[in-house]
């Protein structure tokens, strides 16, 4: 007897018809409300693997990434007209770019936008302009009133405690310890300051341009004039229509006929179907969308929040560190996925998903030789996404392939080092330390005694030396020599398009551009979407595999004695990119 089996993918076709074919018997409202609260990330970080973790661990916070699968499918049923989307979500400046490119692929595919909300952030209303009707309540006010960025310094509070600071940098532009040594910015680092906000501006004026048919002028002065009413925003064209939110079912209804007596007599009146619903409610009774996948898989390593040797970790505090924040890349963690990902047979491209403003340079380091390890196996591409500077920067330069929003904040590739002294707070508070010591240079990193001239000379040769690796990093990654890579190195920070146009990035897009790359750079088929997946860590340690002769020449120079401690850092200045 002779059996004949069926392609899996067959299979699951075959399901997801039979599945769908039921699905379309139930009747969904045309419009469906989606709420968007919370800190929306480009894609959800790997989940904790514990059993039931779904029914254990609190829901994923949204990400384009899951959005996108959504609108996807909404896109596909024909029963639905729209979305009314609720904007309260904050965000980086390069994600809220993201999620505006979705929500305007959504739109080209015949379906409706409403966004609506009680108030709009400037980043917030950037992406309601994707959408093709904006509505507020009438006793609203709309507030885009521009961007703001507040710098806080402590040289004076640190005088009076008797706290000083001293910084060893490669350039005034490297101007990350600036708010601890410094009573106000450098000129150079307000020039960057003010180039990256205005690159932002200029951003929001052209996406409210465009979404509302105004002239770039016309949207500045109305910035300027805000907070406005919501009726005047109305008629300056800013919003579509003043509205409570139980008067939203009565906008979406489209003109009533002329209503036909009805026929006396004990038959039933049909109950009218709802023409708004709550996504939450509806979402099992829509049809599911079929994707051709093949077999190979693209591999997702997060690199997120400041980069430090050990594990990865986020500290469960209700507010972030200063500076820090309360997300740690650690190395051990990001170098285990990479050899996960490496080995893994049915991986063909690593993404490196970066999210970090830097951190220690040693731990930067160390995750960029296993990306250069990675490389030697299949292609590794990197996608920058609110933030990939200093360190960020360096664990993605030697990428196949680096992809970047236009507001994304990168470059900044420069070495700092900060040392406090607590000398004349101890003398304030009649401390007396007396220091022993053997070694010419073994006090360079107490708090108790400023920095000699010898020893601030031993520290900024330090940090020659970090600086001359990093750059030699980048100029292999972007094949560029180091003599032309001064000018735009030297801790300068740029925005995506900037570093295109410095070519330090390859394009600008989002993480679907790097999706892209990747498959064409692994050799997959164009018409066959490849599954991306994140990689854990692995629980069990694994050691790298020994290095092939022929990658002897890309070996790194070994790293000196410093480099046991993480007295250097790559690390971005300040908070630039900001949360809207």
């Amino acid at each position: 007897m002779v059996k004949f089996r069926l392609p899996l993918s067959k299979v699951l076709k075959g399901r997801i018809d039979l599945l769908n074919g039921l699905r379309r018997r139930r009747r969904v409202p045309p419009y469906l409300l989606m709420n968007l609260r919370g800190e929306l990330n480009e894609i959800p970080s790997p989940r904790m693997r514990v059993p039931f973790a779904r029914l254990i661990l609190p829901p994923e916070p949204p990400s384009v990434a899951s959005l996108r699968r959504q609108f996807e499918q909404l896109a596909l049923d024909p029963r639905i007209a729209g979305v009314v989307l609720r904007i309260e979500c904050t965000a980086s400046a390069a994600t809220f770019q993201s999620l505006r490119k979705m929500l305007l692929d959504f739109r080209a595919q015949g379906k409706r936008l409403i966004a609506y909300a009680n108030s709009y952030g400037p980043f917030q209303y950037f992406v309601a302009c994707a959408c093709d009707q904006i509505i507020m309540p009438p006793s609203a006010e709309w507030s885009v009133l521009g961007l703001l960025r507040e710098y806080i310094f402590f040289k004076d509070a640190f005088d009076q405690l008797g706290v000083g600071v001293d910084v060893v940098n490669v350039s005034p532009f490297k101007s990350a310890f600036d708010q601890f040594a410094r009573s106000d910015f450098s000129a150079q680092s307000r020039e960057q300051a003010e180039w990256l906000l205005n690159a932002q501006y200029d951003e929001l004026v052209r996406g409210i341009a465009e979404g509302r048919k105004l002239n770039e002028a016309r949207v500045r002065e109305l910035i300027d004039a805000a907070p406005l009413g919501t009726r005047e925003a109305v008629a300056h064209g800013l919003l579509d229509a003043a509205l409570y939110e139980d008067e939203l079912e009565a906008y979406l209804a489209p003109a009533s006929p002329p209503e036909v007596p009805k026929p006396t007599g004990k038959a039933k009146t049909a109950k009218p179907q709802p023409r708004l619903g709550l996504y939450e409610d509806e979402h099992g009774a829509l049809l599911i969308p079929w994707h051709e996948r093949g077999q190979k898989l693209i591999g997702i390593v997060m690199v997120e929040g400041t980069i430090v040797e050990g594990r990865s970790q986020t500290l469960p505090l209700p507010l972030p560190l200063p500076f820090f924040g309360n997300r740690f890349a650690g190395s051990e963690s990001v170098i285990q996925a990479l050899r996960h990902a490496a080995d893994d047979e049915r991986i063909a491209a690593v993404i490196l998903y970066v999210d970090s403003g830097g951190g220690g340079a040693l731990a930067s380091d160390l995750i960029a030789r296993e990306v250069r390890r990675v490389l030697a196996r299949k292609p590794v591409v990197a996608y920058m996404s609110g933030v990939a500077a200093s360190g960020g920067y360096y664990v993605a330069a030697l990428a196949r392939a680096i992809i970047a929003q236009p507001l994304t904040v990168t470059g900044s590739i420069g070495v700092i080092s900060m040392k406090p002294n607590v000398q004349d707070a101890e003398s304030k508070l009649r401390l007396h330390t007396t220091l022993l010591k053997r070694g010419g240079h073994s006090a360079i990193f107490s708090p108790s005694t400023p920095l000699s001239a010898d020893e601030h000379a031993a520290l900024s040769s330090s940090i020659q030396r970090i600086y001359d690796d990093f750059k030699r990093i980048v100029a292999e990654g972007r094949r560029m020599t180091v003599a032309d890579m001064e000018p735009i190195c030297g801790g300068r920070v740029w925005t995506g398009a900037m570093a295109r146009e410095r070519g330090l990035v390859d394009e600008l897009g989002d993480f679907t551009a790097a999706v892209d790359k990747a498959r064409d750079l692994a050799g997959l088929p164009a018409g066959v979407r490849p599954r991306a997946i994140a990689i854990s860590p692995p629980r069990k340690y694994s050691l790298p595999m020994p290095q092939a002769a022929a990658e002897g020449l890309e070996r790194m120079q070994a790293l000196i004695g410093w480099l046991a401690r993480p007295r250097a850092w790559t690390i971005l200045p300040w908070r630039l990119g900001g949360r809207d």
